[in-house]
């Protein structure tokens, strides 16, 4: 049980972080590096606190991967995978809720002139920091989610298994910067559950289409399963426990 609050805490840890950063900055400019770094530290910062525990995944694409790697049991996958679905739907939830008290701030009032807004115009204008791509563009979206999904969670499969990196560290950043480079495109999501659970609550066009980054990226994560289990095959180095 300890394992799955520990999935849980850290799924929420890093939706709730990351997405809060592009939700409560509505009202200013702006920046994909700013976004990037929220969602990339608070991966790092959870994996520090809960890795131990259960190997830090807090990401179904991750959990699956490990599964093929047969570095997690297939029972262990799919609680895991429920407790991140959870943990990554409560914050969205909790990141709605601070909503109301954001419109109150002076930055807001300022951005609107002095006139109200209600939660919900705020969320149709705005958002809740949902992953999406542009009329026309799902192909593109599915190829730019399913080559970066594999390439982090490769990453992710590799540098777990080095004695001598440290992989909070190494994951949280290739995370921050895969995020800068598809913000534009696809929003960056390489987790089908930071992708599925603002859509919940936005739901239209991001609802939708949230089905791109759920298919895409749990295939990014069983190819990297394969290639990681091919170098991990001829590397010598230590293995850390997951």
């Amino acid at each position: 049980m300890r394992k799955y609050i520990a999935e849980f805490l850290g799924t929420f840890i890093l939706v709730f972080v990351g997405t809060g950063s592009v939700v409560y900055s509505s009202a200013t400019a702006q920046s994909p590096l700013t976004i990037g770094l929220a969602f990339g530290l608070a991966l790092m910062v959870a994996i520090y606190a809960f890795g131990h525990i259960s190997g830090g995944h807090f990401n179904p694409a991750v959990s699956l991967s490990m599964a093929i790697q047969k570095r997690l049991s297939w029972l262990d996958f799919a609680w895991y995978v429920v407790a991140q679905l959870l943990g990554a739907i409560v914050a969205s939830a909790a990141v709605l809720g601070g909503v109301a008290s954001y419109l109150k701030t002076s930055t807001v009032t300022q951005a609107l002139s002095g006139q109200k807004m209600s939660v919900k115009q705020f969320i149709d204008l705005a958002g809740m920091g949902q992953t999406n791509f542009t009329d026309g563009q799902g192909i593109s979206a599915f190829a730019f989610e399913f080559g970066l999904t594999f390439l982090f969670v490769l990453v992710i499969s590799i540098v777990t298994k080095l004695a001598n990196v440290p992989a909070p560290v190494a994951i949280g950043l290739f995370l921050a910067v895969l995020i800068i480079v598809a913000l534009p495109i696809t929003g960056g999501a390489f987790n089908p559950a930071r992708a599925l659970s603002p859509a919940i609550f936005v739901q239209g066009k991001a609802l939708t289409n949230v089905w791109v980054y759920i298919v895409a990226d749990l295939l990014g994560g069983v190819l990297a399963a394969f290639v990681a289990n091919f170098f991990n095959s001829k590397s010598e180095a230590p293995a850390t426990q997951d």
